[in-house]
């Protein structure tokens, strides 16, 4: 985890999103290191993991923008597992004050039924509580709620903002990620063509219009940019039906903003475009999965991170310019 904070801070970044599987690592590891129990989140393990991860954040001089995610949270159908969803997300928010956090991401289940239900109402109170809760923190959270492409109930961004919107919670908002909404409405990596169909631009860019007139900027809590690479040869769909579709392109293929020497080809310029439309004006952060991130070379965390960060910032400049100059 410090090599990765540290190659943050060196290729430009003043602040991290705090993954949980890092958090996961790096607390189960602090609990052996000091001969501690084994910890679930919320106990007096994890809140001394926290704050060590907390101090080592801050000597890199970095802060957490957020805690993502909360996974697998909404629609149970049984009050059990309802009840163990919500325990797992009570002991996320009580860390987030340790680490100095004051937003969480929730993604959609990839729980398929007959376990959960994609029922409106059912949807809409769990949301609703996970965002009391994060109220009742202190310092208050703001929770957002994101449509993962390879979930089981809601996989487009109107799916998640039709619960926000019912919900009607002053801290609760939506997340938006660019592969994620460009992976399951443009993109086809088993087809040669990368693409779903011949007329996939249209239909994309009247979801892009559709969320300009109905999301506003501040319900926006969260930017994620991410490209995916054109797959030559086209990838052999997953033989296994428990397995999404999209998920192992998504995994293993994500690219960083604007690597079209590397095979990007998604057009997240018109996602960030329509982001920027909304009125948005927070931050712009990266959320990439890729085979690459496993490779142990201690050069990994330095060289994704720089390169991370020169797509980013190049991502930025000319959404706002292109955006800027249709303005005029």
């Amino acid at each position: 985890m410090a090599d990765k904070l540290a190659a943050a801070k060196k290729a430009g970044f003043a602040n991290v999103e705090l993954f949980d599987n890092d958090w996961y690592a790096f607390r189960d590891a602090y609990a052996k290191e000091h001969s501690l129990p084994a910890s679930t989140d919320g106990d007096d393990t994890s809140l001394k993991a926290a704050r060590a991860l907390t101090e080592l954040a801050h000597e890199h001089g970095l802060e957490f923008s957020c805690f993502q995610p909360v996974r697998d949270f909404e629609g149970f159908v049984s009050a059990e597992d309802r009840a163990a969803a919500h325990a797992y997300a009570e002991g996320v928010l009580a860390l987030l004050p340790t680490f100095g956090i004051d937003l969480v991401l929730c993604c959609s289940t990839t729980v398929p039924a007959p376990k959960t239900t994609g029922d409106l109402a059912t949807v809409v109170a769990d949301l609703a509580w996970l965002a009391d809760r994060a109220a009742a923190v202190n310092p208050p959270v703001r929770v957002m709620y994101e449509a993962l492409s390879f979930a089981a109930h809601r996989s487009q961004w109107q799916d998640v903002w039709e619960v926000i919107a019912a919900a009607d919670r002053p801290n609760l908002g939506i997340c938006l990620d660019s592969f994620n909404f460009l992976a399951r409405e443009w993109a086809d990596p088993y087809q040669e063509d990368g693409k779903l169909s011949s007329k996939v631009d249209d239909h994309i860019d009247a979801s892009l219009a559709e969320l300009v007139a109905t999301v506003p900027g501040d319900k926006i809590y969260l930017y994620q940019v991410a490209d995916g690479r054109r797959m030559v040869p086209a990838m052999t769909p997953p033989e296994d039906p428990s397995i999404p579709r999209i998920r192992p392109w998504s995994r293993g293929h994500r690219l960083f903003p604007c690597e079209y020497d590397q095979g990007a080809y998604l057009p997240v310029d018109k996602f960030s475009d329509a982001v920027v439309k909304t009125g948005y004006k927070g931050t712009w952060s990266l959320e990439v999965f890729n085979d690459s991130l496993s490779d142990p070379s201690p050069e990994v965390p330095i060289e994704h991170a720089q390169r991370g960060y020169v797509g980013l910032v190049k991502a930025m400049k000319e959404s706002y310019e292109r955006c800027t100059v249709a303005r005029a």
